[in-house]
């Protein structure tokens, strides 16, 4: 069954706005969006920010769309919130540890 019930929207609108966010940082170089990582001061090169941190973002935006569109075609588990409430602490916790522990060695 089809429902778009303002749970479903708030799913959708968050992942699309994530989406964008993370194709501004990895594409065009929005790394001021990320604290500490917009200016000469960081040891990361800021490609490298770019990368890492745009495939995160994208990630992130990615599987709220998903979960939107699940929504919007099921019945979701009342544990779905927590559920990807966890995955983006460890997607981010993830991602500062590489960015904290990046090498100029690991560049290919």
């Amino acid at each position: 069954m089809l429902g778009v019930g303002p749970r479903t929207l708030q799913w959708i609108a968050a992942g699309a706005v994530v989406t964008t966010l993370g194709v501004l940082i990895k594409y065009v170089g929005w790394t001021w969006l990320l604290a500490g990582y917009s200016d000469s001061s960081s040891s990361v090169p800021e490609e490298v920010v770019r990368d890492i941190a745009g495939n995160t973002v994208l990630r992130i935006g990615t599987a709220l769309l998903t979960v939107g569109v699940l929504a919007a075609v099921t019945t979701l588990p009342a544990y779905i919130d927590a559920v990807l409430a966890g995955v983006i602490v460890l997607a981010v916790a993830r991602l500062i540890y590489r960015l904290n522990t990046w090498s100029p060695s690991q560049a290919t």
